[in-house]
């Protein structure tokens, strides 16, 4: 409780220092504190002393139906949550079914015979090369742009999203996914885009986000069609028209195309995002950035990754995983009617100091079970070990350069997903 007590105090303080520095009225500075993964930190420290359950009367997630909203910021309560899939359901399946034209995605599903189908088929298609594959073309794409951003004095910029962190991720669901039909790789990355915004970060409900996500899904949909007939044969595509002529009902007709549109949603933003944050984590850390720029100068992919993934462990993709109660039942002490929306605070989970130790210092290679940075257990990411072993290979050689540093902050153009984060580094950028 002591622990707790002084995160809390220490909370109270930073959100203090965050607020006076902010600009506009009292909501304006609270919105814009709460907006970046340090005043959320801090008021999570708060909520995880004071009122580890909260209970709101409004729904924060109107994008899918919601009878209220409790919050949970203890790192027990956030796991129980995500381990007791059959009481807290996903809530994807509708918006996901409106992308497809009505067929379900596993990860929509509850777990149960047609989740297991769909997931175990998606298992069948994959093959024990696939990943050198994949680690082959990141770190082959990841030099040759830091490479032709580089002058020969040493200098360099790059814009991280459409040079690296999200071209190399569409060049995967190109080659790897077999996916190449009609649309250029800068449209691949913004329809994916738009379809992950929709269905994960649309918590407002806009128009407009359904609006493009429409007019996306329609794009990738046709590229998967058309793709089909010139899919090389060690392309996940190939494969899995190969097990639907077999008669595997996973991969009918409908069924290719809705589990390789569900891939390549979760493919390409997820990595672009996940770069820019922990890169823009580690140059706010003077010593974290070194430590990473010494890791990666000496070739070493793990020990680079240990520093992406403790950068993450600050500014998580999602700071918050959501489920609703498919039927009353508690939590702790707490009752949760059938229908509430239970946010389920991964980002503070991560710095609960009951079971992270030194949760504030920034510490590489930390086990990475305490990591829960794509969910766990049956709806954990189904990418999540591409995502660990990419995410270093595409940034070492980013963070290998000298005096790395951020020209101007990360721009979604309105959306929660960079669009644009130039860096540039040389010796002469660091002085």
């Amino acid at each position: 409780m002591s622990g707790r007590l002084g995160a809390a105090l220490d909370g109270l303080l930073a959100l203090a220092r965050l607020v006076l520095g902010a600009r506009g009225g009292m909501r304006a500075r609270l919105r814009a504190v709460l907006g970046v993964p340090e005043g959320q930190r801090a008021a999570m420290a708060v909520l995880r002393f004071a009122k580890p359950h909260l209970a709101l009367k409004s729904n924060l997630v109107a994008c899918y139906e919601g009878e209220g909203t409790l919050l949970l910021t203890r790192a027990a309560d956030v796991r129980e949550v995500l381990a007791r899939e059959a009481e807290f359901a996903v809530v994807y399946g509708p918006r996901m079914r409106a992308l497809t034209g009505g067929r379900d995605f596993f990860l929509g599903l509850q777990d149960g015979e047609l989740y297991r189908r769909d997931t175990e088929a998606l298992a069948a298609i994959t093959d024990p090369d696939d990943l050198a594959r994949v680690l082959a073309l990141a770190r082959r794409e990841a030099a040759a742009a830091v490479e032709a951003a580089s002058s020969a004095e040493g200098e360099g910029a790059i814009d991280l999203p459409p040079a690296l962190a999200a071209r190399i991720p569409a060049l995967m669901v190109q080659q790897w996914f077999g996916v190449t039909g009609g649309l250029s790789l800068e449209q691949l990355v913004a329809d994916a885009t738009a379809l992950f915004h929709y269905l994960f970060s649309d918590l407002r409900a806009e128009p407009e986000v359904s609006t493009k996500a429409m007019a996306a899904a329609a794009r990738v949909n046709a590229a998967i069609e058309k793709s089909r007939a010139t899919a090389a044969p060690d392309t996940l595509l190939a494969r899995a028209c190969a097990r639907g002529a077999a008669g595997d009902p996973a991969f009918d007709a409908d069924g290719v195309r809705t589990q390789m549109l569900g891939l390549i949603i979760g493919a390409i933003p997820t990595l672009s995002k996940a770069s820019c944050l922990a890169i823009e984590e580690l140059l706010q850390r003077p010593g974290a950035i070194k430590g990473a720029e010494r890791a990666a100068r000496a070739g070493d992919e793990p020990r680079v990754g240990e520093y992406l993934f403790e950068a993450l462990r600050f500014s998580p993709v999602n700071p918050i995983i959501y489920r609703r109660a498919v039927a009353d039942t508690t939590i702790g002490a707490t009752r949760v009617p059938k229908g509430r929306m239970v946010l389920a605070a991964n980002l503070s989970a991560m710095h609960d100091g009951e079971v992270v130790d030194a949760p504030d210092q920034f510490r590489p290679g930390r086990p990475f079970e305490q990591y829960l940075l794509w969910g766990m257990g049956v709806h954990r990411c189904w990418g999540d070990q591409v995502n660990r072993a990419i995410l270093p290979a595409m940034l070492l050689p980013l963070l290998a350069k000298p005096g790395l540093r951020q020209v101007s902050p990360p721009d979604g153009a309105g959306t929660p997903f960079p669009c644009h984060y130039w860096l540039a580094w040389g010796l002469r950028s660091s002085t």
